[in-house]
């Protein structure tokens, strides 16, 4: 049995996590195509589909792990439909880092950037991008674990409160770092 408080950080975190990808790819139509089309995964003429499904996909996703984490309410196709999309894109950036592709924009950023252009502050695909979907594949899968009885506490609502907001700095800092990275490393290489 899982300690229902860490389901529910867990839960509330992959809920803003798939609501902010979301709202990212509809709102940035043009560059979530170009970076999907840049993976080069599955053929051309379904991409256009293929990028039309992906941000609702993501959005329910979202929605159903916000009710799994405010109301308690289950849905273990949520867990498993997000531990598919997640392999997937690991799976995606696995394949082209071992064809060599690690310049690819991830897609996974607010940046207009062109997908190709490492020094734009672009996030490149990176074995650090493929660690960081494995684990959240871990934690999605550990919310198939049951929760047990135990009733939240007003301490609790504070832990869940704070917890959230520390998942958010530290994603968002591993981003960051990335992104830094690739920064720097374009700049080596244009000065090398």
């Amino acid at each position: 049995m899982i300690d229902p408080l860490l389901l529910k950080i867990i839960s509330l975190g992959f809920a803003l996590l798939f609501l902010i990808a979301a709202v990212h790819k509809f709102s940035n139509r043009e560059h979530f195509r170009a970076s999907f089309e840049a993976y080069e995964i599955i053929p051309a003429s379904l991409s256009a589909l293929v990028t039309k499904i992906i941000p609702p996909f993501e959005l329910l996703l979202g929605v159903g792990w916000l009710a799994f984490g405010l109301f308690a309410i289950e849905f273990k196709l949520v867990t498993l439909a997000s531990v598919g999309l997640l392999v997937s894109y690991a799976l995606a950036i696995g394949i082209n880092l071992k064809r060599g592709r690690n310049y690819i924009d991830c897609g996974c950023t607010f940046s207009n950037s062109n997908t190709s252009n490492a020094d734009s502050g672009s996030q490149q695909i990176s074995l650090g991008l493929f660690y960081r979907n494995v684990l959240l594949i871990i934690m999605a899968i550990v919310c198939i674990i049951p929760a047990g009885d135990r009733s939240l506490q007003l301490i609790d609502v504070f832990a869940l409160f704070f917890s959230v907001a520390a998942l958010i700095l530290l994603y968002e800092t591993f981003n960051q770092i990335l992104t830094t990275r690739n920064t720097i490393n374009s700049w080596r290489k244009n000065n090398a």
